[in-house]
């Protein structure tokens, strides 16, 4: 079913509850041992929310409306706000653009992901952040030491799949880099702007910067300055490149507020009827994992 970019309903009732299960297998052999497998690497979240002595307006616009909009348990996916969980960020904390490390999913383009694992390892637990929350977007790169540069400009985040896809990438050879407090790197006519960021790579010479990336502080028609620090560099011999898209030893990161992609794991079956203006219903939602 298609998915409704709306969010459910965040004011339940104290006494909600949400859990979260792996898909996985244990198999015991004849001979008693035990051997655990695990289909995938993705936690789901399912919820029981309750929305008690609620008045009948608010309740059927609110909760009872939506239920019918999405076609209820067989119907479409929704948003949901998982109150324990929501940012990249220690979970509740605002978010940063260096809080995760995301997945490449193709040239340039890379999917947000939250880590419970260990961070970047195939096997680990990871939740894959489909439904980002709308202009809570944070990109960043580290480079080839891990340093995390923040990323201005130059990418693009679908708020509706959670991947964020980086410009064509701009490549020039340079021919000089000064010894200074911010390096200017001569590269010919290029059209970098003021917040680009760049990967240096291939320097003879000044080899202690290679593999950095630094952002564009200003430029000329042929000249680039970057807020790396090159006064104690050697002095530059020959060659170089810049690159602007993620290099292959560099990683991308981000930070955003995310919604769970749910549907409705119940139907509703026990509204409370008892007072027309204290109304009652407690409803179950289940995560989709690839909406």
């Amino acid at each position: 079913m298609a998915f409704l970019d709306e969010r459910f309903p965040t004011a339940i009732d104290y006494g909600s509850s949400n859990g979260a299960k792996y898909s996985g297998q244990d198999t015991i052999t004849r001979g008693g041992n035990s051997y655990e497998s695990l289909h995938h690497p993705y936690p789901q979240i399912s919820c029981s929310l309750g929305f008690n002595k609620r008045t009948q307006v608010w309740l059927m616009t609110s909760v009872v409306d939506f239920f019918h909009k999405v076609g209820g348990m067989y119907g479409s996916s929704f948003r949901v706000k998982n109150l324990a969980e929501y940012t990249t960020n220690a979970n509740t904390v605002t978010p940063t653009f260096d809080d995760q490390a995301c997945t490449l999913v193709s040239a340039g383009v890379y999917q947000m992901t939250k880590w419970y694992g260990t961070e970047g390892v195939s096997t680990a637990t990871r939740r894959r952040l489909r439904k980002p929350v709308s202009t809570t977007g944070l990109v960043g790169i580290r480079d080839d030491f891990n340093n995390p540069v923040a990323q201005a400009n130059g990418f693009t985040i679908d708020y509706a799949s959670g991947e964020i896809t980086f410009d064509a990438n701009k490549t020039y050879t340079i021919t000089g880099i000064t010894q200074a407090a911010n390096a200017v790197l001569t590269i010919g006519s290029h059209t970098l702007v003021t917040d680009d960021t760049v990967h240096i790579s291939s320097v003879v010479g000044m080899t202690e910067i290679n593999g950095l990336r630094g952002t564009v502080q200003s430029v000329t028609g042929t000249t680039i300055t970057v807020d790396i620090d090159s006064t104690g560099f050697t002095a530059y011999g020959s060659a170089g490149t810049v690159n602007t898209r993620p290099q292959t030893n560099e990683d991308v990161t981000c930070g955003c507020e995310f919604d769970l992609p749910m549907r409705f794991n119940n139907d509703l079956s026990d509204i409370n009827f008892s007072d027309f203006e204290s109304l009652s219903v407690n409803v179950d939602l289940i995560e989709k994992l690839n909406p």
